[in-house]
């Protein structure tokens, strides 16, 4: 806080207004930021009009929980933003459905009292990529770029890219496009690519499904080499077929000793489709993949279509979209998955999550429940997908971190009639690990 004690007595009438302003700001820049979140929100087309970026209160202690602090709308959108991803330096991104706006940079700044707000949001040229839904930052012969999965790749009906940008810039420095049709038998190749993670020089992708959720599935995760930026391998990861479908994998993790230094290296996948999760041991030295084997069977355990990886300090969250459940493992015990507590119930839908305190400085969870935000035919709206429209509650639930009780709840369907795309901690904060 600053003093002004030694200021007011030389102040006259006219410096009243400067004294307001300067209050104003210094009571402004007390607002704890930390329960704030930047979400995705989606048009419901029988509810509301437009997509948009907002900054929503979290903290279920605030009189401001569930409050829309600053939105950004986007009418010119048919298809949402998807995905919000900080950059190494604070810059943040969002991957998007529309091939008008498949990656975006989001402007986040502070007005003149210091809160946040978002200031608009920059579409990306994308080479054509289409679809864009994971990033990450990564370093390929010493030189950091951006690398985004782009589901429908440049359009074909077997396509899948991976667009390699400068981190910088934002210009496209490379496609990397392996389509199967044309690689030639067992060679490696890329299709619907949805999640990444990478270790050393080897990066992952999965291949998930196509983005009209009806021409192609994926069953498979597709290795690069980040010294060539090339794929080189492909591994099957396929095994139950719960609901007839290919697995569909869909987040990758590269477990590794960085995330904790007792990890054993290996990929840890979840299959959308497959209900499981699976694991690929790596030996770093010979830059090798063992025998893929599953570690979780939700048909075994009552869970259906596992989506996240994220983690703190100490612990794994993995989300599944039925029946809405976060489940938790001791960080330190992977590629094992060994419970280090009890379930933590959401709602139909589990997806992505954030970590923060709250204003007393409990530890809770914030849980986004829907998977991709298409309507309910009961409610008349067209967007409607058998399976998937049963996975979107439209909720965002708070809970104790430590014994998963619920806190709260807010319905972003009934309070602002839009669906909740995505959660990220504001300025970057809410998570360690994320895939």
């Amino acid at each position: 806080m600053f003093d002004f004690s030694l200021k007011f007595a030389a102040l006259t009438a006219s410096n009243t207004a400067l004294i307001v302003g300067v209050l104003t700001a210094s009571s402004q820049a007390q607002v704890r930021e930390e329960s704030r979140a930047m979400v995705l929100l989606r048009s419901l087309p029988t509810l509301s009009a437009s997509h948009s970026v907002a900054i929503v209160e979290l903290d279920p202690e605030s009189e401001d929980f569930g409050k829309i602090i600053s939105e950004v709308e986007q009418p010119e959108l048919e298809h949402p933003l998807h995905h919000l991803y900080y950059s190494p330096n604070g810059r943040l991104y969002s991957t998007g459905l529309d091939p008008k706006c498949s990656l975006a940079e989001i402007g986040l700044a502070r007005d003149s009292t210091g809160a946040p707000e978002v200031t608009g949001i920059q579409c990306l040229d994308t080479a054509g990529q289409m679809v864009g839904e994971d990033i990450m930052w990564t370093r390929s012969n010493g030189t950091e770029y951006m690398f985004v999965t782009f589901m429908g790749g440049l359009g074909q009906a077997d396509g899948g890219t991976v667009g390699v940008f400068d981190a910088q810039t934002n210009e496209v420095i490379k496609v990397i496009e392996a389509r199967k049709s044309e690689v030639g038998e067992n060679a490696p190749y890329i299709l619907y690519p949805h999640g990444i993670s990478a270790f050393d020089d080897r990066m992952v992708v999965t291949s998930t499904v196509h983005p009209d959720l009806a021409t192609g599935v994926g069953n498979t995760v597709t290795i690069i080499d980040l010294n060539a930026l090339e794929p080189v391998q492909t591994i099957e990861v396929q095994g139950e077929m719960p609901v007839g479908f290919p697995s569909s994998p869909v987040e990758v993790l590269f477990a590794r000793p960085s995330i904790h230094e007792d990890i054993e290296p290996a990929v840890l996948v979840n299959t959308m489709f497959g209900f499981e999760t699976w694991s690929i041991p790596y030996d770093a030295e010979a830059k090798t993949f063992g025998p893929a084997e599953v570690v979780y069977s939700g048909v075994q355990n009552g869970t259906a279509v596992p989506l996240e990886f994220y983690g703190n300090d100490t612990e794994l969250f993995i989300s599944h979209a039925l029946p809405g459940v976060v489940k938790r493992y001791d960080l330190s015990k992977l590629p094992k998955l060994v419970s280090s507590g009890p379930d933590i119930v959401a709602d139909a839908g589990a997806h992505h999550m954030i970590f923060f305190t709250t204003k007393s400085g409990r530890e809770v969870i914030a849980i986004q429940n829907n998977l991709l935000n298409l309507g309910d035919a009961k409610a008349n709206d067209p967007t409607d997908v058998d399976f998937i429209a049963g996975l979107n509650a439209h909720t965002i639930t708070v809970h104790d971190l430590a014994t998963g009780e619920r806190l709260a709840t807010v319905n972003f369907r009934e309070r602002y009639k839009k669906g909740v795309d995505n959660v990220e901690g504001l300025f970057g904060a809410g998570f360690v690990h994320h895939h």
